[in-house]
């Protein structure tokens, strides 16, 4: 059989297919795309939208990078058996979580929904527009629930997927910690939205903090989001990565964990307090942003640009603390704006 026929074949048993795949999957009516910016004519809601801090870990992840995956030898992933992207990310996960455990000790009892709650605060204070009244914390426990998990080991804390390159588009690799951080997100969001079933809208920030795949810096990511009362469908979103990275570090991932867990953790608890801070500063000026304003944030034409911490972009602004710029990566699905400090070591 000539290719020219396969693919006819495959074509003709697509289209019998599709509408069963959509009844099985329960297929609702095409929604509204969701914006990266919010138009002046629709930022103000009556009733005014009620502000969530969603919080769905409890204490700090580890975070993995596939592409730092070398076959046969030892580092921090070395050699592994099964080589399908999936069992390499949850193999990758257990590595991980594994030599990041003395700073998650280290950080054991480290009040991060606090900071989580400030910075929400603070911008909110900042954009009256998004959403009144004081945001309600909601936090959950992701990283509990993965002990329970044998798929996992018993050892992903992991809160961010990651994707791998399929035959058509990129595919989530599905670590435990990331569905299971996912699930909680859900859960929260409802939550929040049972308590204010007389909202039209919901403005939610929701966050996660990491350390970074080579252990050289914490992330701190901001995930803002507008949606309807009865509907978990995105009106709009954005995100922001807030960074501290090390000044001086090691090209050894067990020094650089050991530089973070020194002194009960000290550099790592400023370097968050630092990143959660300097998130609450930036947020108003992502959520200023218009079409207008958002087109030119994110074109490269004409703009000054900024490299740091592995992300590149145009910069949105620059203050006293360094550029926000807008950087994408479409293999990782990745969208945001980013700020990166320093820490000395």
């Amino acid at each position: 059989m000539n290719i020219q026929n396969v693919f006819a074949k495959m074509r003709a048993l697509s289209s019998i297919l599709a509408p069963a795949i959509l009844l099985a999957s329960g297929a609702q009516p095409v929604h509204a795309q969701t914006e990266r910016y919010v138009a002046e004519s629709a930022r103000q809601v009556e009733p005014a939208r009620p502000v969530g801090s969603i919080v769905p870990q409890e204490q700090i992840a580890s975070s993995i990078d596939l592409g730092r995956i070398i076959p046969n030898e030892g580092g921090l992933i070395g050699a592994l058996i099964d080589r399908t992207p999936e069992k390499l990310a949850q193999n990758a996960a257990a590595k991980a979580d594994g030599f990041f455990a003395p700073l998650r000790d280290a950080l054991d009892g480290f009040d991060a929904n606090a900071l989580a709650s400030s910075a929400t605060s603070q911008a909110v204070a900042q954009t009256v527009w998004f959403g009144a009244g004081e945001p309600a914390l909601h936090a959950g426990t992701s990283m509990a629930a993965t002990l329970n998990d044998e798929k996992s080991g018993r050892a992903d804390s992991t809160v961010s997927m990651t994707y791998w390159i399929g035959a058509f588009a990129t595919e989530a690799n599905d670590t435990v910690g990331a569905l299971t951080w996912e699930q909680e997100r859900q859960q929260l969001e409802e939550e929040f939205a049972a308590q204010h079933p007389d909202a039209k809208e919901l403005a939610l920030v929701t966050w996660r903090y990491q350390l970074s795949a080579d252990f050289t810096n914490m992330q701190v990511i901001a995930d803002l989001a507008i949606r309807r009362q009865n509907s978990s469908v995105r009106l709009y979103e954005q995100q922001l990565i807030s960074i501290v990275k090390l000044r001086r570090p090691s090209f050894v991932e067990e020094e650089n964990v050991a530089l973070w867990a020194a002194n009960d953790g000290a550099l790592a608890r400023r370097a968050l307090e630092m990143a959660f801070a300097r998130a609450g500063e930036v947020l108003p000026a992502i959520l200023a942003l218009d079409e207008g304003g958002y087109k030119d944030a994110i074109s490269k034409k004409d703009s000054e640009t900024a490299t740091s911490a592995g992300f590149h972009g145009p910069v949105l602004m620059r203050d006293a603390k360094g550029p926000v710029f807008y950087a994408r990566d479409g293999d990782q699905r990745l969208k945001a704006f980013v700020t990166v400090q320093t820490i000395r070591n």
